[in-house]
């Protein structure tokens, strides 16, 4: 941080201001604790990985102020993004409570879960100089929603973490408010890592395959998830009895269960359950990702065979989607008629009882995000029905 500030001039504290990174490495040991058995006797803590940003906010930052920073390589080319917001205060008996109860939730929290906690952490900021620790990767592909990710323990990580940079020139840019500031700093490949930047740019390039891929994929499979869990809501509201939901609600969970594998709830629950095709494409990026340096021919042969899986599963999802979308909107337009007829005739009696007759109405209805279907306009009115005295 010392290094940083001495490069630029002092900052007033109304300001928003950026100050120009330290170059990063690519490395697989910079950033990583030596060994117990190796670490000296009251010796240092090595840098995280990754790239280190100061930036400073002003002191009147409340968090209603947009922030922003923002990655990109040397051609301009967003790389990343990370919306900043305001840091939580808390005492410190207040941040041991919290800490606590992380730990004792880090194995049951979905992957969804850990990952937003991370975010949350990591772009929290406050008045003042704020730090920042990117950790070289393009963004992470979509998750699926209540995966429980098994622990790595010295294995592979079976994540949705996106490729690393290859070695080059970059920028960070802050946006505070719309006022803009942008640096400049380098990624630097570990010297000692021999390797030709023609296999790095070979490496990324299946890397963002694979990473498209489970992107897609679990995009997909996050729709049938939804479908089944609104087909499940219409049974309960018996907008759709048992009988009529079983058969689509059956092709869901039979597509749902052959791509991904639900049943993990422990650090180590793929020692029980068998990894599915989801788990089968993070396990080979986290493979590829392993080494700097050329992806072996295996691997591309591999990845041609999970792509083809993944194509035809998405192909089975989507048309058990369809089957349940063109049931949900059967049992939709039946709840709708009904509760025309019911509104209507609730309107019509009482009007009969004052010598009214509504011959003719409207009702516009709407569906929100939780499916709920409810009335959106004025109903009833003489701009929107005939009535006769």
């Amino acid at each position: 941080r010392l290094e940083q500030r001495t490069k630029n001039p002092a900052v007033n504290a109304g300001d928003a201001y950026l100050f120009a990174p330290q170059g990063a490495w690519l490395s697989d040991a910079y950033g990583r604790p030596a060994s117990e058995e190796r670490q000296p006797v009251n010796a240092g803590t090595n840098p995280e990985f990754g790239a280190t940003v100061f930036f400073h906010v002003p002191s009147s930052y409340d968090g209603k102020t947009p922030a922003t920073l923002e990655f990109t390589d040397a051609q301009g080319k967003l790389v990343r993004t990370f919306k900043l917001h305001l840091k939580e205060k808390m005492t410190p008996k207040e941040k041991e409570a919290e800490k606590e109860k992380l730990e004792a939730n880090e194995y049951i929290m979905t992957a969804i879960q850990r990952r937003e906690e991370a975010e949350k952490k990591a772009t929290g900021n406050e008045p003042g100089v704020n730090r920042f620790q990117w950790n070289l990767r393009y963004p992470d592909a979509t998750e699926v929603e209540g995966y429980h990710a098994p622990i790595a323990a010295g294995g592979l990580d079976n994540s949705v973490e996106g490729p690393l940079v290859t070695p080059g020139n970059y920028s960070v840019a802050l946006d505070y408010g719309g006022q803009k500031s942008q640096q400049s700093f380098a990624v630097a490949l570990d010297p000692r890592i021999a390797t030709r930047s023609q296999a790095l740019d070979n490496r990324l390039k299946l890397e963002m395959q694979i990473h498209a891929t489970l992107d897609s994929l679990d995009k997909n499979i996050n729709q049938a998830i939804a479908a089944r869990d609104s087909l499940l809501e219409a049974v309960s509201k018996r907008h759709l009895t048992t009988t009529q939901a079983a058969k689509p609600l059956n092709d869901l969970d039979r597509e749902i269960g052959n791509l991904v594998q639900m049943g993990i709830r422990s650090s180590e629950g793929d020692l029980l359950h068998q990894p599915k095709l989801r788990g089968h494409l993070a396990y080979l990026a986290a493979d590829v990702g392993l080494a700097y340096a050329e992806p072996t021919p295996a691997m591309y042969s591999v990845f041609d065979e999970l792509a083809k899986q993944a194509k035809t599963g998405e192909q089975k999802l989507q048309a058990a989607i369809a089957e349940a979308q063109k049931l949900l909107g059967e049992a939709r337009a039946e709840a709708v008629r009904n509760a025309t007829l019911a509104l209507y005739t609730d309107a019509a009696d009482y009007a009969l009882t004052r010598g009214i007759i509504i011959p003719a109405t409207k009702f516009e209805f709407g569906v929100d995000d939780a499916a709920q279907i409810s009335l959106i306009a004025a109903a009833l009115t003489r701009d929107s029905s005939r009535v006769c005295p």
